[in-house]
């Protein structure tokens, strides 16, 4: 999405709610974007990115709650060693 070269646009069709659609319009004015496309698609991406992130998030919570005790404990040890170390730099 952001950082990739210009796509080429495709023409969607999509049947919305009049209220969205008059919500859009606003959204859009406000800031400053000049077509609902462009509304649409900066919304669209927006969304897109919260998507991966919980993607992400569900993906390391399942890996945590995956391990067994002791590799929670050697986990915990090394985030308190990281912790201790990091104020010794900081102070």
């Amino acid at each position: 999405m952001a950082g990739r070269r210009r796509a080429r646009k495709v023409r969607v069709t999509a049947t919305i709610d009049q209220g969205m659609v008059e919500a859009l319009d606003r959204a859009a004015k406000r800031r400053g974007l000049v077509s609902r496309s462009q509304a649409l698609e900066t919304a669209l991406t927006h969304w897109l990115r919260e998507q991966e992130q919980r993607d992400i998030e569900r993906e390391i919570e399942a890996y945590y709650r995956s391990l067994t005790p002791a590799e929670k404990r050697e986990h915990r040890e090394w985030a308190e060693f990281s912790s201790r170390q990091a104020a010794r730099l900081w102070d």
